[in-house]
């Protein structure tokens, strides 16, 4: 309140001076003559004061204000100036000559805009931070995150490097843009930057990259600003920086889908999603999200993981109505009471045990919960009329060599058999590893590392498909949308790379050139590689380059799968692997797992 009384009496004097301004410039030094308006001066002053007050010009935080906001008080001070003009049209007694007025309008206005101004220039040099910050793009994404961050004061951007030559040399708000982008380090050392922020959403991982090569990161701080397809709005705030990670420089593609698409089989749907609280469930949360479905089920087993997301979307889309359901899928009456409850029409079963060598260790658990939440999703699915079941497999289920890879190859089949009197459109949609999964050896990576411990890789050869979490999830998401009755679907991964050299790459990103490194063997159910189709499956293109459909008639029906998976689950609960692998070779022929 003490504020805004202060702010009213500035107001009030700046327009009071302007009133005499404008009678010193219609009458000069002739102070009798500018005597006899004074009264009108003061009226008019008056009639401004109450209308700044009815403007809500006072309402404004002034340390945040926009240009939207300044033209709110060119406004107020615009009909002050015609509630004047009325008021001494109706009272003739009183005069104020006519370019008075309008110079005490003009005037006041360029004062009340002015001490704004001061005032958020005080508050910005008082708050302003010492961390000198050099911006990497200056397009829209770099001039916008440069206004937070000076008007925050969190920040102060010394420089903009880009490539444009259209562009360097010139000035963006105030400040110099230098390049082109391979001279960063010279503009870095010229100004003594502190931090180096990465402000082009569009970037792929090759740029990325090659931006780096120029980056002295033992020198300086990299930050970088999210994929276009991360970002929940159409613009970028000081939230969304974050420190550069190896999904920016491995996995960071710009992936094109069909949103369109995407939206006519989701939108105002009931969809739910199984493992929500996971690294690939919580992404495709995000992103159905985005599509506006009618309802959306979260279902986890993990209570903290289902709470978390669902606070992220209730932030982020107020206005979804959202469902949280805590249960394992492998729970027969349970998930028949969700599937009765919520009547979905779309489910994306992303639900699953995915450590390779934990499930090695338990491999009943792997079958439980893998193979018959599989079966349990499924039947449910036909039973109440599900329009699409998608289901998300792995790499690791061609040609398994690990119980993890079975269960998720039996899964697979499961969804692909045939079936009577379904009217559910299945889909299969296989890919391999993707960067900031739950469980990923680069986590251990991570923690090796901040710890100044040695990386420790199983074998020099180990090569891996990557791809990043939400690239992966768009393009399950179309996908869905081509899905025919049954349908197997494997992501273009494009090329594999070798795990060593994830590793070092890590370790260069958290300020560590040189690191030691140890060859532990390679461990049960491992491959030294991995592989995404069997000899016999041919893919043919589908309308995304990064898509392959792949066709598939498994020669077992649901019923016998699931005789198989039950007598193979009973070996495994007396621990009798060997009788356990031998019908599991009956379904998978190609299984190669050693024991």
């Amino acid at each position: 309140m003490e504020r805004k009384l202060f702010l009213f009496f500035i107001d009030v004097v700046v327009t009071l001076i302007a009133g005499i301004f404008a009678l010193f410039v219609r009458f000069g030094f002739d102070f009798l003559e500018m005597g006899k308006y004074n009264e009108s001066v003061y009226i008019y002053v008056a009639i401004a004061s109450a209308v700044y007050i009815i403007n809500g010009n006072y309402s404004i935080i002034w340390r945040y204000a926009s240009p939207k906001d300044f033209l709110l008080v060119f406004r107020g001070s615009f009909i002050a100036y015609l509630s004047a003009l009325a008021f001494f049209y109706i009272y003739r007694d009183i005069v104020l000559p006519r370019s008075v007025g309008m110079i005490t309008f003009l005037g006041s206005y360029v004062l009340l805009i002015t001490a704004r101004l001061f005032y958020q220039f005080f508050v910005h040099i008082s708050k302003r931070s010492e961390k000198k910050i050099v911006v990497i793009g200056a397009g829209d994404a770099g001039v916008m995150i440069t206004n937070e961050l000076h008007r925050t004061g969190t920040g102060r951007v010394v420089a903009f490097v880009d490539d444009s030559r259209s562009k360097i040399g010139r000035r963006i708000l105030g400040i110099k843009v230098d390049g082109p982008i391979n001279k960063v380090m010279d503009v870095v050392h010229l100004y003594d930057a502190d931090e180096v922020l990465i402000a082009i959403p569009s970037a792929t991982g090759d740029q990325i990259r090659k931006i780096l090569k120029y980056l002295n990161l033992d020198k300086v701080k990299v930050k970088i600003l999210p994929r276009v397809e991360e970002l929940l709005k159409d613009r970028v705030e000081l939230k969304d920086i974050r420190d550069l990670s190896l999904e920016d420089i491995i996995g960071r593609e710009s992936v094109k889908v069909d949103l369109e698409t995407i939206s006519r089989y989701i939108r105002d749907k009931v969809v739910l999603v199984t493992g929500a609280g996971g690294s690939i469930g919580s992404e495709l949360c995000r992103q159905i999200a985005k599509q506006m479905p009618k309802r959306l089920i979260l279902l986890g087993r993990g209570e903290n993981s289902i709470y978390e997301i669902n606070e992220e979307l209730a932030e982020s889309f107020p206005d979804l109505h959202i469902d949280r359901v805590i249960g394992d899928v492998e729970n027969e009456e349970w998930m028949k009471t969700v599937f009765k409850r919520y009547s979905p029409e779309i489910v994306f079963h992303a639900a699953a045990h995915k450590h390779v060598p934990l499930m090695e260790e338990n491999p009943y658990e792997a079958i439980r919960v893998n193979v018959f939440g599989t079966i349990n999703l499924v039947k449910n699915a036909c039973e109440f009329n599900v329009e699409r079941f998608i289901f998300i497999s792995t790499d690791k289920a061609v040609n398994p060599t690990s119980f993890m890879g079975l269960s998720k190859r039996i899964a697979e089949l499961y969804v692909l058999s045939n079936t009577k009197e379904c009217v559910t459109k299945f889909a299969v949609v296989r890919f391999g590893n993707v960067i900031g999964s739950r469980g990923s050896v680069l986590w251990k990576f991570k923690k090796q590392i901040e710890q100044n411990k040695p990386i420790t890789i199983t074998d020099p050869r180990m090569k891996r498909y990557f791809m990043s979490i939400p690239e992966a999830v768009s393009l399950v998401l179309e996908a869905g949308a081509y899905t025919y009755e049954r349908s197997l679907y494997v992501l273009n991964m494009g090329e594999q790379i070798s795990v060593e050299q994830v590793a070092r790459t890590l370790a260069k990103l958290m300020g560590k050139s040189e690191v030691e490194i140890i060859y532990t063997g390679k461990r049960p159910g491992e491959k030294l590689y991995e592989e995404l189709f069997y000899e016999y499956e041919i893919p043919v293109e589908t309308y995304h380059s990064k898509i392959w459909r792949v066709k598939e008639s498994p020669i077992f029906s649901r019923d016998e799968i699931e005789f198989m998976a039950k007598k193979i689950l009973e070996h495994l609960q007396k621990w009798e692997i060997n009788e356990a692998l031998k019908i599991a070779k009956k379904i998978i022929p190609e299984l190669n797992i050693e024991r």
